[in-house]
């Protein structure tokens, strides 16, 4: 979904210490969920946040992939498939955490800064 994508890039984005998309991203979050306080608990802390498991474990697997990609393995997928993920879902969960890094290195490495909105859009 919309929002469960936007997790993902807010994790990613945390991941990569990627300040732009970190502002954006939770900015989309807070809109699409229309719950500040659940955007703001995934930013703090995907695995204290008030998620469901599988949400958590599509999160866990996204900060992984970004953090240690030679670390991962079919056991990781697997805790995926386990969680209730289709093989289709896996597929995208991996391509939008591979999008989210690229764009990621592009906002960081031309040195953008946050919108000064995206404080308070969604609030």
């Amino acid at each position: 979904s919309k929002p469960e994508r936007e997790m993902i890039a807010v994790v990613v984005s945390i991941a990569n210490e990627c300040r732009y998309c970190i502002a954006a991203h939770s900015a989309a979050l807070r809109k699409l969920t229309k719950n500040p306080d659940l955007a703001d608990a995934i930013a703090a802390d995907h695995t204290t946040a008030p998620l469901e498991p599988r949400v958590k474990a599509m999160l866990d697997y996204a900060r992984k992939l970004t953090l240690h990609p030679t670390r991962m393995e079919r056991d990781d997928v697997a805790r995926l498939r386990a969680a209730g993920w289709t093989d289709e879902d896996v597929m995208d969960i991996a391509e939008v955490t591979a999008m989210f890094n690229f764009t990621n290195r592009m906002a960081s490495g031309l040195g953008w800064e946050p919108n000064p909105e995206y404080e308070t859009l969604g609030r």
